[in-house]
């Protein structure tokens, strides 16, 4: 009889443990769905996007823009904020609708600087000099205007490419080419080699250009003289100009 009672009592505390954890278990699941369902924001792609543009080009023309889709449906590496991809190029097309992941981004320096040529554009590269470049202080991402002066029969200096985009001075495609003027700042002076070597990686400039504006900045290379003029950062369109010839430019 004792030992009736005994397995009674067992099987009664078994019951009531697997009770309690089949509640467990309900809880547990009715908690990890609720989470799953939890809607979070992403970025999202608003239209197709080609490989090349800037996370700041993506921002600036909403080609991207927050979304909310529940959690299970959120990519991994899926990115909620721009700060995240700040300074990066997209590595990988996007299809509308699809989410923005940090596996398609890269640094320029790391995805090379086809990424950073528009489509249909082509990197054409020319020589560049402190009188001619704006002293030196054209960057990576500045937009210029190339001037041509020509001495073929008449001489003439005229506008021919009203606004390019620099994708690189010298071998650089970031807005920070170099460290001396702070090393001498903080009072430690650049060697002369190093000093060259700024100079040597400064001594081109690459620009991103439509075919028929790269023939039109060859010819010029080859033909004639070329100056640059540094466009401010919210100038969007830069008139023409019917170009100066003497004596009219000292009229």
């Amino acid at each position: 009889m004792r030992t009736k009672i005994v397995i009674l009592i067992i099987a009664v505390v078994l019951g009531l443990f697997a009770a309690f954890a089949a509640v467990n278990y309900v809880e547990s699941a009715r908690s990890a769905i609720a989470a799953e369902e939890q809607p979070v924001e992403v970025l999202v792609a608003q239209q197709d996007l080609p490989a090349g543009l800037s996370a700041e080009e993506l921002i600036d023309e909403d080609y991207i823009a927050l979304a909310e889709m529940p959690r299970r449906y959120v990519a991994d590496g899926a990115v909620s904020s721009i700060a995240v991809i700040e300074g990066k190029l997209l590595t990988a097309p996007l299809t509308k609708g699809e989410q923005v992941t940090t596996g398609r981004f890269s640094l320029p320096t790391e995805a090379g600087l086809s990424f950073a040529v528009p489509e249909d554009y082509v990197a054409v590269s020319l020589p560049n000099s402190a009188s001619r470049g704006v002293a030196g202080l054209i960057r990576p991402g500045d937009s210029v205007v190339v001037y041509a002066t020509f001495e073929i029969e008449d001489a003439v200096t005229k506008l021919i490419l009203p606004k390019a985009r620099v994708l690189a001075v010298g071998v650089s495609t970031t807005s920070v080419l170099g460290d001396s003027e702070g090393e001498e700042a903080g009072g430690i002076a650049p060697t002369s080699s190093r000093a060259a070597a700024k100079d040597e990686v400064s001594s081109t400039l690459t620009l991103a250009l439509s075919p028929a504006d790269a023939e039109k900045l060859v010819f010029a290379q080859e033909e004639g003289k070329v100056w640059l003029a540094l466009l401010g950062s919210g100038t969007t369109e830069v008139p023409g100009t019917p170009g100066q010839r003497y004596p009219g430019v000292i009229e």
